[in-house]
């Protein structure tokens, strides 16, 4: 189990979430995501954008151009497992 935090994060192919940890399986599947309120050990924060993209997505100039655009919320909310991979782009990689 790996958890990541962020100032902003998008999970394809329409959820903006602000401030909040993403708790993922062993298998990379998404499994819980939660408001960040305080520190929670054994998460990896990255300053900026985290995408979250099942594995095999192209990254185009729109789905840049959709997130630019997007109302990033703080949310509180649970998202059950189900058979989407992902695969964490990080812009400082390119």
């Amino acid at each position: 189990m790996k958890r990541y935090y962020s100032h902003y994060t998008y999970i394809y192919p329409d959820i903006f979430l602000k401030n909040c940890i993403i708790e993922m399986d062993d298998k990379h599947r998404i499994i819980h995501i939660f408001q960040f309120k305080k520190e929670v050990e054994k998460t990896e924060f990255y300053s900026g954008l985290l995408l979250f993209l099942p594995e095999g997505t192209d990254l185009s100039e729109d789905m840049f151009t959709k997130i630019k655009g997007a109302d990033f919320k703080s949310v509180d909310m649970n998202i059950s497992s189900d058979n989407s991979y992902y695969f964490i782009h990080r812009e400082d990689l390119y």
